[in-house]
């Protein structure tokens, strides 16, 4: 998978966020935004807010949008990519949004190149050195490809069963749409459609390469979504419940407790609780 991945810079720029406010730095793009100091929430295409810290890079590698809202003095380095012409859709085996926690100080070279990249952006005194498009897209592609390798080690266990779906492009289409809708009423014969596959084979197959039940990976993707939601704050449970697609709270506050090990408002809790600069 990682050899196969190539982005093209487009520009970068380094900025800073006001506090409260909130800049649209990918606009139908695909990109990364490196947070150099302070925190901030990145709101993706589902429309939820993730919180993210100084260090951590949020990579969005589809064309979609990426809006960040800055806290606590939020320094940042965002770059516009693209995809060479023959993978111009990207690889459909990765989520809409990936976020490598805490990529500065486990990638120090990496959060090097990330600051000396200023390229096609013109600034105050700048000048554009020849050759600049052609090194920073090779600096881009090699951030990029090191920010998906530790997204993949921070995952839970079984997650390199999850990205060998990349060897079946079937399974990885029903694999984007469930990522794309969580909250769509989704039964297995629905994900086999998305996959132009029969349902038992569908099934059969999607439990081999992923290592979870169709319906089990279901549950955990709203989950996951759920706790996106709950970390931003701005909803109750029975309202998370309902955008990530569960009729009622007590059905959502038993598969995310089967999933975490913890009711929502407990989870809700801790991540309030938790040191503002933990990664």
């Amino acid at each position: 998978m990682l050899a196969g991945m190539e982005w093209a810079l487009q520009r970068s720029r380094r900025s800073r966020v006001t506090d409260g406010a909130s800049a649209t730095v990918l606009d139908d793009t695909a990109g990364f935004v490196f947070l150099h100091e302070g925190r901030a929430a990145v709101r993706t295409a589902t429309g939820c807010w993730l919180p993210v810290a100084a260090g951590d890079l949020v990579l969005v590698p589809h064309r979609a949008d990426l809006t960040v809202r800055g806290e606590d003095g939020a320094d940042l380095t965002a770059a516009v990519l693209a995809a060479p012409p023959s993978r111009a859709h990207g690889d459909p085996a990765l989520p809409s949004v990936l976020v490598a926690r805490a990529f500065g100080p486990a990638e120090p070279g990496m959060a090097t190149l990330v600051r000396g990249m200023e390229c096609g952006w013109s600034t105050v005194g700048g000048r554009v050195r020849s050759g600049d498009t052609v090194i920073c897209s090779r600096i881009t592609t090699t951030i990029a490809v090191t920010a998906v390798r530790m997204w993949v080690e921070q995952q839970p266990t079984g997650t390199d069963r999850w990205l060998a779906s990349a060897l079946d492009p079937r399974i990885a289409r029903a694999l984007r749409a469930i990522h794309a809708d969580p909250a769509r009423p989704w039964t297995v014969a629905g994900m086999a459609r998305e996959a132009t596959m029969s349902r038992a084979v569908f099934a059969a197959r999607f439990a081999e390469v992923v290592g979870r039940t169709p319906a089990g990976y279901l549950v955990a993707t709203r989950v996951d979504a759920g706790r996106a939601l709950l970390a931003d704050g701005s909803a109750t449970v029975a309202e998370v419940a309902h955008r990530v697609g569960y009729r009622s709270e007590l059905g959502f506050a038993r598969a995310f407790r089967r999933e975490s090990g913890m009711s929502p408002s407990c989870w809700r809790s801790s991540v309030r609780s938790a040191p503002a600069s933990a990664p």
